[in-house]
């Protein structure tokens, strides 16, 4: 964990390696960063995969594999060189997830056929603003079989 201290004028703030930052007290006691923070001993942004058409695939948002053997030939990018020739993955799990168009529900199998068989009803409102009338709700019915439908306003 971190340690605080302070005296009249100034906070410290320390981890068991070191000092982290100091923050000066101000005369309203508003505490003022001073400096910069001190960034950690890290290598994050480093990337341990190789530099391959399936790496640059993920990284430019699953674009197609052969615009990006275009764009490494033709000197498109700034230091693209790749390190490794190994074949990419025909099968992309991400990009085959997004093509895939199935319905949010089964279907039933079932469809109504005759008018009147089942009628769908929204009703919508308050609305933010009244017409010219007053109506501040409507509801509309639609019959599953025909589609045809109805729209009602009232006041409610």
């Amino acid at each position: 964990g971190a340690d605080t201290s302070h005296t009249s004028n100034t906070f410290c703030f320390s981890h068991p390696e070191g000092l982290l930052f100091t923050a000066r007290i101000t005369p309203s006691f508003s505490a003022v960063l001073d400096g910069t923070t001190v960034p950690p001993k890290a290598a994050a942004l480093a990337s341990t995969l190789p530099l391959d058409l399936s790496f640059l695939h993920r990284c430019l948002c699953h674009h197609n594999i052969v615009d990006i053997k275009k764009l490494i030939s033709g000197n498109l990018g700034t230091s693209l060189m790749l390190t490794s020739t190994a074949k990419p993955n025909p099968i992309c799990k991400p990009c085959l997830a997004g093509k895939m168009h199935s319905g949010s529900f089964p279907s039933t199998g079932h469809t109504n056929s005759a008018p009147l068989e089942l009628i769908h009803a929204n009703l919508h409102g308050p609305l933010s603003v009244s017409s010219r009338q007053g109506y501040r709700y409507w509801i509309v019915f639609i019959n599953s079989a025909t589609r045809f439908r109805v729209f009602f306003f009232f006041l409610f």
